[in-house]
């Protein structure tokens, strides 16, 4: 498996990340390093989970109000990952880094924003 120095991710307001949609084929493929993801039945390329959580360092990047619902759903309810497929992004050995903007953070608790820091 190779091992990307860094993976810089985003989220849409569904959760997906990468080409990674809720309850699509694509989310339990562990034996390609890509696959083709699908919205709205159009065909898309995209890394694989297990490629992405085998990286050193994976980085989202979230902004806006219209990812506050997902985040909270990642961070603080006990969901089906496959739901919110950015809740499957968790590296195997290496760092994830959350960075939102104030809009998107605005309701995560103060918990949970010392737990992203650590």
């Amino acid at each position: 498996m190779p091992k990307f120095d860094i993976v810089l991710l985003g989220m849409g307001d569904d959760g997906h990340t990468a080409s990674l949609f809720p309850f699509t084929p694509a989310l339990d493929v562990g034996d390609r390093l890509v696959t083709v993801g699908e919205k709205q039945g159009e065909p898309r390329i995209t890394f694989t989970v297990p490629l992405i959580n085998a990286a050193q360092n994976i980085l989202f990047l979230i902004a806006g109000t219209n990812k506050q619902e997902p985040l909270q759903k990642i961070f603080h309810e006990d969901i089906d990952p496959k739901a919110y497929p950015s809740k499957l992004i968790t590296p195997d050995t290496g760092s994830l880094w959350w960075i939102l903007d104030a809009e998107a953070g605005a309701k995560l608790s103060p918990d949970t924003s010392k737990s992203l820091k650590e």
